[in-house]
């Protein structure tokens, strides 16, 4: 009988001894659980905002006799801003000029990175080949009317870096309808943006609704 006993304490015991290091076990894994859901919380990487779009345009050249001209300059700027506590890098990116839907030209984001918790101005290089737009077969009724219709889309496309060890693709993509009052030397534009995080920044599914449209 007194061996028994002996062995039915140390299976109590035993039992006390697991089921303490289960319960440690398992407050162990609710406050590291705890902590993750506070780190995520706090660094996850929120999608960035387009506060602005201010475009620039200037008229350099512009006739229609003896033969049909123009030269002009446009800038399409970008005001990003990042609210998550994560910085924002991007890369080099190519976006399209059209005229009547034909590419004339391009716009050029060079690479940057827009700090945590912080607002940045992108500014692309934007060419516009004049040759080409003079050459459209719309060129001529489209000056006699005294408005030329641009399309210039502006992309930042980078990522976004959280704990300096996880990155998520984020796309900003600007699109642009810019009218060239030749007579005037004025301009008007409307523009709306998009932005895209995680797969969807490669180009599938859709975007947050961004800024929207804004008149210059």
């Amino acid at each position: 009988m007194a061996e028994e006993a002996k062995k039915g304490k140390g299976l109590l015991a035993r039992r006390k001894a697991h089921c303490t290091a289960c319960c440690v076990a398992l407050a162990v894994l609710l406050i590291l659980g705890a902590l993750a859901l506070a780190f995520y919380l706090r660094y996850r990487p929120r999608p960035p905002r387009v506060v602005a779009t201010p475009v620039d345009v200037s008229i350099d050249e512009f006739a229609l006799l003896p033969h049909p001209s123009l030269r002009v300059s446009v800038g399409v700027h970008v005001v990003v801003a990042n609210p998550s506590n994560s910085p924002y890098r991007y890369g080099a990116a190519l976006g399209p000029v059209t005229y009547r839907g034909a590419p004339v030209g391009e716009t050029l984001v060079p690479a940057g990175e827009i700090g945590g918790k912080s607002t940045a101005r992108v500014e692309p290089a934007t060419v516009v080949d004049g040759v080409k737009v003079a050459e459209s077969p719309h060129f001529a009724s489209d000056a006699v009317a005294g408005v030329l219709p641009f399309v210039a889309v502006v992309r930042v496309v980078g990522k976004a870096l959280v704990l300096r060890a996880f990155e998520v693709p984020v796309t900003v993509e600007v699109v642009c309808l810019v009218r060239i009052y030749v007579f005037h030397g004025e301009s008007s534009s409307r523009c709306a943006s998009t932005v895209r995080t995680g797969a969807r920044a490669a180009g599938t599914g859709g975007g947050f609704p961004a800024a929207g449209y804004g008149h210059e």
